[in-house]
């Protein structure tokens, strides 16, 4: 096991260079036209595979972004590297197919600044969008005509954060977060005859500015176990954007490529927002501490949050959205709400009495539950989505080089399936299958020691 921290490290950087190379894992779903696209978890790995449950949820050992207050509990200094990888199947009333994506998806390190106070800075999606649609129709005028709707890119949060403990019991903490990246989207009008020459509306919108979100955690011991009762809040922002929309004719050559014309319109550079949503999350959170180690023998935990989508403004050059009197006529007409559950176990620490002994019975298992109004009305039916977790964290090694400093390591695995949107009214339902694996290395450092 000597060289196992060493190799992970080598690994980790692998990742991350196939990361900045070949960029994030993309979208694959029609339902990432609206708004910012499909929005992504607010979590590592060992968060994300315990279904997002983490306004409550605190550990010495793995780093929470969702809940800066749990900053204030690392242990040690912490990297975490994660991807993942997902089959979608979609579906219709008339026809169904698979799409895969996958790769690198986030980073993120921590470390302790006192015994009551943490810093953490990290960088994952916020929102992936990729669609690539074809509808048919036939106009009085033109004929028969295919409009093709393409979509990729997406939002990267960078996020900054402090955690502390002011009194005993109670945990504070606050998130800065950089929001940065582009969307591109295309309309395209394709005629079947000839003597009309096809149109395009190409956009693109680039963001980048600065939001806040902030936490507070209340940890209250009761006997052998503990209790946590989390609140978070992420303050609705306008986010500095650019907005470019050009339109033009063109003509589709056989070979697959494409001569432009005429330029119908254009709007270049103009100034404008787009608009994080204000998003509030309740949670609690009970366990029962292993002695002496910065893990819970086992936990339960609950969550629900809710996220201001009636307001998911993509692209706003007027008034801002909290102005507003009433919520924009959007495909968001609804508030998104969303509720999970989490569990999770490490045998021979659950199970002192029966000394369990092996591997198997060190590895943390994990499971999740999730549901979600996602905000989205389309022909009058509500879009909903559910989530299933099922993971595992594996103790891989560790060492220490001299007395006081501590080396290890944890694998996560994870399995999840669910399910977005209804075949019905003509909309779309999706299937997705996906493994999500990551890496936390947790290292001591700044020891002092009393001999040399």
């Amino acid at each position: 096991m000597k060289s196992t921290v060493r190799t992970l490290f080598l690994l980790a950087g692998l990742l991350l260079g196939q990361g900045l190379l070949f960029g994030q894992s993309g979208g694959v779903s029609p339902y990432s036209i609206y708004g910012h696209g499909w929005v992504q978890p607010n979590a590592f790995t060992y968060h994300s595979i315990l279904g997002g449950t983490q306004a409550a949820a605190t550990s010495g050992l793995y780093v929470n972004p969702a809940q800066p207050a749990s900053y204030a509990d690392l242990r040690y200094t912490t990297l975490d590297l994660g991807g993942s990888y997902m089959g979608v199947h979609q579906a219709n009333e008339n026809a169904s197919l698979w799409n895969t994506t996958g790769g690198f998806k986030n980073m993120g390190v921590a470390f302790p600044l006192k015994k009551w106070m943490g810093f953490s800075t990290g960088l994952m999606p916020y929102s992936l969008t990729g669609y690539d649609m074809l509808t048919k129709g036939t106009d009085a005028d033109f004929g028969d005509y295919t409009q093709q709707f393409k979509g990729n890119g997406g939002y990267t949060k960078l996020h900054v954060g402090l955690g502390l403990k002011p009194v005993k019991f109670l945990a504070l903490g606050f998130n800065a977060n950089y929001l940065f990246g582009s969307l591109d989207q295309t309309t395209s009008m394709i005629f079947s005859d000839n003597q009309f020459n096809s149109v395009r509306v190409a956009q693109r919108t680039l963001a980048s500015d600065w939001y806040w979100d902030a936490g507070a955690q209340l940890r209250l011991p009761v006997g052998a176990y503990k209790v946590v009762a989390g609140a978070t809040l992420r303050n609705g922002s306008a986010i500095s954007s650019t907005f470019n929309d050009l339109s033009y004719t063109y003509i589709a050559n056989g070979s697959g490529s494409e001569t432009p014309l005429d330029t119908g319109a254009a709007v270049l550079n103009q100034e404008g927002y787009i608009y994080v949503p204000t998003q509030m999350s309740i949670g609690l959170e009970f366990s029962k501490p292993a002695k002496d180690l910065p893990v819970s023998a086992w936990s339960v935990g609950f969550q629900y949050q809710v996220t201001e989508t009636q307001y998911l403004l993509p692209f706003s050059t007027g008034t801002l959205p909290w102005l507003m009197s009433e919520p924009w006529s959007g495909p968001y007409a609804e508030n998104s709400t969303r509720i999970s559950a989490s569990a999770s176990l490490i045998p021979s620490l659950a199970f002192p009495d029966k000394r369990l002994k092996g591997f198997k019975n060190d590895i943390a298992y994990r499971a999740a539950f999730s549901y979600e109004n996602t905000g989205l009305v389309l022909n009058q039916t509500p879009i909903n989505a559910w989530q299933a977790s099922l993971g595992m964290g594996l103790p891989i090694g560790g060492r220490a080089i001299l007395p006081g400093d501590v080396k290890f390591a944890t694998l996560h695995i994870g399995a999840q399936v669910g399910s977005w949107g209804t075949k019905t009214n003509g909309l779309i339902q999706e299937f997705y299958a996906q493994a999500t694996v990551g890496v936390t290395l947790n290292d001591q450092w700044f020891v002092k020691f009393k001999y040399r």
